[in-house]
């Protein structure tokens, strides 16, 4: 671990400690996982210029099953290139970790949900900047159920979602409502969970 350690100075490595919810062992752990899938036959590219772009990040073991993988890349990569840097990468795994508070997951629940269906939607129909609409959540339900149901279906039981957590009659859930709504799902920080692979996929 020697040799990873050194590729962060001291300094850096209590930055991160300061700036996100791992210890210094985890933040290593981050470090060594993130070297494994970035290998790079440029021996001189340094740990801040590699990039994992959304097709290796969707394959790795910890997204591949996640069906959400590809939006979650989306709201990591903070080139907004779809690529995750190192600290992008250590940002993601802050906050699917266990120690990051319910809150910060709950922020970050809203920014992957929100927004997530661009392509099933009305002709001149666009994503709600600020909310969470019916589209998104039919593409939610699609995903989690693992596109059991059809259109028709999918539609009623987003309408059925949305008007059951719908507190303002506007067919649409903002980041407060998200919020009193998981504060009511007690299990959901232990379900926004994403564990760090020791392998090579």
């Amino acid at each position: 671990m020697g040799g990873k350690q050194s590729l962060l100075s001291d300094e850096d490595l209590h930055d991160y400690q300061t700036l996100t919810f791992l210890s210094r062992q985890e933040i290593l752990q981050v470090l060594k996982r993130f070297i494994q899938v970035t290998s790079t036959s440029n021996r001189h590219e340094g740990i801040f210029e590699r990039r994992l772009s959304k097709k290796q990040a969707t394959k790795l073991a910890e997204l591949r099953e996640n069906p959400f993988r590809e939006r979650i890349v989306e709201v990591f990569s903070s080139h907004r290139d779809d690529s995750l840097s190192f600290e992008d990468f250590l940002d993601m795994m802050s906050v699917f970790s266990e120690h990051a508070p319910k809150s910060v997951k709950v922020s970050y629940a809203f920014k992957i949900y929100q927004g997530i269906n661009t392509k099933h939607r009305p002709e001149n129909e666009v994503a709600t900047s600020d909310a969470i609409d019916l589209y998104d959540i039919k593409e939610i339900i699609d995903r989690l159920s693992g596109k059991q149901f059809n259109d028709v279906d999918l539609t009623k039981i987003a309408e059925a979602v949305i008007n059951e957590v719908d507190l303002r009659a506007d067919k649409k859930i903002t980041a407060e409502i998200f919020e009193y709504f998981l504060s009511n799902v007690p299990d959901f920080p232990s379900s926004f969970v994403i564990k760090l692979s020791d392998g090579k996929t």
